[in-house]
């Protein structure tokens, strides 16, 4: 029983569909939930803290009597030679 070259052609595509097709829309759909993830309005609306508990640090610059810089985004207490939040990222404004 010999398959045409019609069909032949059919079963290849399937073939790399299958083979190239349905790992390449989960990569592309895993990155699109990703970036959707991460979107800014996202994390304001989400209603949960983004990054690391932050009691701990600001306890500590609290007993240390140290004057710490508290990020406007996380509010997480920052020592004050630093430039970035060590909670989230964001860059400290130098008048903070």
């Amino acid at each position: 029983m010999a398959i045409s070259t019609a069909e032949l052609a059919v079963r290849l595509l399937v073939y790399l569909f299958v083979l190239i097709g349905v790992p390449l829309w989960f990569v592309l759909m895993f990155r699109l939930m990703d970036y959707a993830a991460h979107d800014t309005l996202v994390e304001q609306f989400s209603g949960r803290r983004n990054g690391r508990d932050t009691g701990q640090l600001n306890a500590y610059f609290e007993q240390a009597a140290v004057e710490a810089t508290t990020c406007r985004i996380c509010g997480a207490a920052n020592g004050p030679d630093y430039t970035y939040c060590h909670n989230c990222q964001e860059r400290l404004a130098a008048g903070d």
